[in-house]
């Protein structure tokens, strides 16, 4: 029997953390993983957190291996960018991390390195980009696209339709109505509701979303 393919986590802080759950519990297409792998450039960084899980190297110069695949449990997309393309010029291999009760609906596309963490869902139709995390109970309607890096965290509803492009993140309960397009590098507060386009770098919060800085 051949070795389980090393599951490298890509920073050891909260979501890395809960990332090493979410891998002991996820599907991947039926291949296992052997866990308990991170790199992160602090090597302390899981000291004191009571977890049989180590920092085997620094991101900031490891070099990927042929038995290893990858996940980035980064949440700032302009971090989680630079360091995906890092690693991936270095010949790094990164695959989907899709909790076992995450729901996959019909022609939905996952690019490398997608994470679908307990109770997220991706409905119909949907494109989910390079890197991009879906957090907890986070929901993405029909015929929404989520582009390369952006990070949707906990609880947010993107309905039917929704555009959100690169390196956007969302905070915790933002909802967004239907057909709303959020541009690259945006920024959306907790809580916020979307009702209409938010143009590329703004940042808006509140309900309904106002731009503010």
């Amino acid at each position: 029997m051949s070795a389980l393919p090393k599951l490298m986590i890509v920073g050891a802080g909260g979501f890395g953390r809960e990332m090493l759950a979410w891998a002991r519990q996820s599907v991947q297409c039926g291949v296992e993983w052997e866990v308990g792998h991170f790199i992160d450039d602090n090597l302390a960084a899981l000291d004191g957190k009571n977890t049989p899980a180590r920092v085997v190297g620094r991101i900031s110069d490891y070099q990927p291996k042929s038995d290893e695949v990858f996940i980035c449990a980064l949440g700032v997309p302009a971090v989680k960018r630079k360091v995906m393309e890092l690693l991936l010029a270095r010949g790094a291999v990164f695959t989907r991390l899709i909790h076992r009760t995450a729901v996959i609906g019909d022609n939905v596309d996952m690019a490398a390195g997608v994470v679908m963490c307990p109770y997220s869902i991706a409905s119909a139709n949907n494109r989910l980009g390079l890197g991009v995390a879906l957090n907890l109970h986070a929901t993405v309607d029909h015929d929404a696209t989520v582009d390369d890096w952006s990070q949707i965290n906990c609880h947010c509803d993107l309905t039917a339709a929704v555009r959100v492009g690169q390196e956007v993140f969302l905070g915790s309960r933002v909802s967004i109505i239907p057909n709303v397009q959020i541009g690259d590098r945006a920024y959306v507060g907790a809580g916020s509701v979307v009702l209409r386009d938010v143009a590329p770098g703004a940042k808006v919060v509140g309900s309904p979303a106002r731009r503010i800085g």
